[in-house]
């Protein structure tokens, strides 16, 4: 009898100890959660970053993070986002594989990660696209929205236009829009010569040609149709020099950028070959270094967002520009990433959210500070649009473009300014909204 009550009474007493030790770890676990949302809900803003960090293109992804982290920084200066919050650039390196682009978006995702940019390699930005469609159909209330700061190809903003994707620069039609209406006034380009890189933003480049000269140069003659194999796989350009000099042209047009932009230079250099070269990336700082004084032998033309080596002292952006110089010692190659994240932020702070959603609804329309005038996002297919500057390389103009701490001794001339209503082109993009 005695052995049955003690058996009772422990059962008993167990289990009141086991009521209060379950008590007692949810109440423990609930203050846990609770601070890790408080700290959560007070730690930096992150932006995923997908770019090549390595390989032929390294230096095109590390000059990306150096300026995206110099504008982060000047917004947190600037009291950051939601009373105080910093953003923060989360690095992922793709080695220039769009399968590992599609990799690394998922393990973004998976750190909670809801704010994503990327630009080199419209290959890539699809991906990312494809990816941030499907997660956010499947993960309502969790969506991923996609900054696409550099990926130019039209058909991101036409066809496959989406709601969660936003283009901060100027696609390759509205680029080569402005190029050409720049060839139209040369009469010294006659005949052109098409040559660009085998995937989708080189097969914009040279769609986007044949159509601007049949509308906007009827005149110039294409010579030449050349699609190479991308990402610094052609060693020697030779073979496409001498296939340049037979057509007679006085002009190129190529989208070609990194290591397929300054070889083609240096081979015409080297050949002896005078073209004209038009291209909105053909010179960037990064590459100047491999061009040496090549980068003189012919005249480069570019169209660009803003003039690097801007020397009007009344224009803020020389501030910014001397600044960027004086952080990541090299001379700034765009303008676009400051405006996108001035955008980012601008979104952010009226919406007092975080929510991808809302903030993609808050900058549809937005304007923006550009360098020339207010930049806007146009509701219809999330496409930026701004005035435009075409350059020279020259070695005549004062203030020079440096890398690294290497003063190359040239700089941009300013040709004209190409106004937005001249680029702003009609769009196919038939958006799903939310």
């Amino acid at each position: 009898m005695l052995k049955n009550r003690f058996i009772v009474n422990y059962n008993l007493n167990g289990g009141m100890h086991m009521k209060n030790f379950l008590l007692f770890f949810i109440t423990v676990l609930a203050f846990f959660l609770s601070n890790c949302e408080k700290k959560a809900s007070k730690g930096p803003v992150k932006i995923a970053l997908i770019e090549p960090m390595s390989g032929p293109y390294a230096a095109v992804g590390q000059d990306m993070l150096a300026s995206l982290n110099f504008y982060v920084e000047q917004i947190n200066r600037n009291g950051g986002v939601l009373n105080g919050r910093k953003l923060e650039v989360v690095p992922f390196y793709n080695a220039m594989k769009a399968e590992k682009t599609t990799e690394l978006l998922r393990k973004a995702i998976d750190d909670g990660i809801k704010f994503v940019t990327q630009g080199a390699g419209t290959n890539h930005a699809l991906n990312i696209i494809k990816q941030v469609d499907k997660w956010n159909s499947r993960n309502p209330g969790k969506e991923v929205i996609y900054f696409n700061h550099s990926a130019v190809s039209t058909i991101l903003t036409n066809e496959l236009c989406s709601f969660y994707h936003f283009r901060f620069d100027a696609n390759a039609d509205m680029k080569v829009a402005g190029l050409v209406s720049q060839m139209a006034k040369d009469k010294d380009v006659n005949k052109l010569y098409l040559f660009n890189q085998n995937y989708a933003f080189g097969k914009s480049i040279r769609d986007a040609g044949i159509k601007f000269i049949s509308e906007r140069a009827p005149r110039i003659e294409i010579v030449g149709n050349e699609l190479i194999s991308p990402f610094g796989k052609v060693q020697d350009f030779t073979p496409y020099v001498s296939k340049i000099k037979l057509s007679n042209a006085d002009a190129i047009l190529t989208g070609n950028w990194g290591p397929d932009a300054y070889r083609l230079v240096n081979a015409l250099a080297d050949s002896g070959v005078k073209v004209k070269l038009f291209g909105p990336y053909i010179a960037q700082a990064n590459g100047m270094q491999s061009m040496g004084k090549n980068v003189l032998f012919n005249k480069i033309i570019q169209i660009k967002e803003f003039q690097p080596t801007e020397q009007n002292k009344d224009n803020w952006i020389v501030e910014v520009n001397d600044n960027h110089l004086k952080t990541t010692s090299f001379t700034p190659d765009f303008d676009r990433m400051r405006f996108m994240l001035e955008m980012l932020t601008k979104s952010i702070n009226n919406t007092q959210s975080l929510d991808p959603k809302k903030i993609a609804f808050e900058l549809e329309n937005m304007l923006g500070r550009g360098a020339y005038g207010p930049v806007e996002m146009r509701k219809e297919d999330h496409q930026i649009h701004f005035d435009m500057i075409v350059t020279e390389i020259t070695n005549d103009n004062g203030k020079t473009i440096k890398y690294k701490d290497k003063d190359f001794e040239v700089s941009f001339n300013e040709l004209g300014k190409i106004e937005k209503k001249d680029i702003t082109l009609k769009t196919s993009c038939n958006m799903k909204r939310p």
